[in-house]
């Protein structure tokens, strides 16, 4: 399957958009999505978080559309940092 490259801003646009229709996400505001080293067949990034949080139960349940939007897009290179240059929070 090919994936849909996209930027870190259009990627999380999409993301917020699709679980924004899923139970328990309706209120949510802001996704993160962080780069992750890609493995062969899987994607470049992971759901880092959602703002405001919600339960684990309610996260669980949308897993089929986060793996769906996994298996769909792909983090544009320009967006992915080599962990040596990443910066540590304070």
């Amino acid at each position: 399957m090919t994936r849909e490259i996209r930027s870190s801003t259009e990627l999380q646009a999409i993301i917020l958009q699709s679980l924004k229709v899923c139970p328990g996400f309706e209120s949510i505001h802001e996704v993160t999505v962080q780069p992750r080293e890609q493995c062969e067949g899987g994607t470049n990034w992971m759901l880092a978080a959602v703002r405001p949080r919600v339960d684990g139960k309610v996260l669980r349940s949308a897993r089929e559309t986060i793996d769906f939007l996994q298996r769909s897009y792909q983090l544009h290179e320009s967006d992915i940092v080599p962990p040596r240059q990443m910066k540590r929070r304070a």
